[in-house]
């Protein structure tokens, strides 16, 4: 295991050279003399837990950071996917909430219009809700998700079919549902094996 001496004396070193700073630079930046920046980076010595501090907050990073195997282009994209991923989070509560006020606004009308069932307004809504939870598990989610949601998308669409043709009893609808929901868990099973044997050909 490699000293943790050493991990915190490369991980100076890399984090200057990242922001394209001289050692006087970065000494003139956090009040020390261009020396000690020297002294930590050959690991003559090894800079107090108070100025990592300073130095995780000028480098804008958390302090544990100094301590591991420092990657700069790995710590980036870890770091921007997890900034990210809560605008992703509300851009898709977002729509689907659209989607419900829409839904809201459709039961509004048709209550007032004196339709028989106007609570199917809000049934619809279900399997469009999983179809757009679909696309954007498409673009940022995974594989576990996408079977999650097109089985909600399977089963609720079947379900506002069922209830929008009621007075037809339509049961067998469900039954429908079951090779279309093992046909949707073995997609799954099978997709990864083919996109991992592309990558190995």
């Amino acid at each position: 295991m490699e000293n943790i001496r050493d991990i915190v004396r490369e991980n100076l070193v890399k984090l200057r050279k990242e922001h394209k700073w001289t050692q006087m630079e970065l000494a003139e930046r956090i009040g020390y003399s261009d020396k000690a920046i020297s002294r930590w980076e050959t690991g003559e010595v090894t800079p107090d837990i108070e100025t990592l501090n300073v130095l995780s907050e000028l480098y804008d990073i958390p302090m544990q950071v100094f301590f591991e195997p420092y990657e700069p282009a790995t710590y980036k994209s870890q770091r921007f996917h997890e900034l990210h991923m809560g605008k992703k989070l509300a851009i898709a509560l977002l729509v689907i909430t659209w989607l419900w006020f829409v839904g809201t606004v459709a039961y509004i009308y048709l209550e007032a219009r004196g339709d028989v069932r106007p609570w199917m307004a809000f049934i619809w809504p279900l399997p469009l809700t999983f179809l757009l939870a679909i696309g954007f598990n498409r673009l940022w989610g995974n594989r576990i998700l996408g079977v999650i949601f097109n089985s909600g998308f399977c089963w609720t669409t079947i379900t506002a079919i069922y209830l929008q043709l009621v007075d037809y009893n339509l049961f067998m609808l469900f039954v429908s549902g079951v090779p279309i929901q093992l046909a949707l868990i073995l997609w799954a099973y099978i997709r990864p094996r083919k996109e991992r044997g592309a990558r190995l050909e």
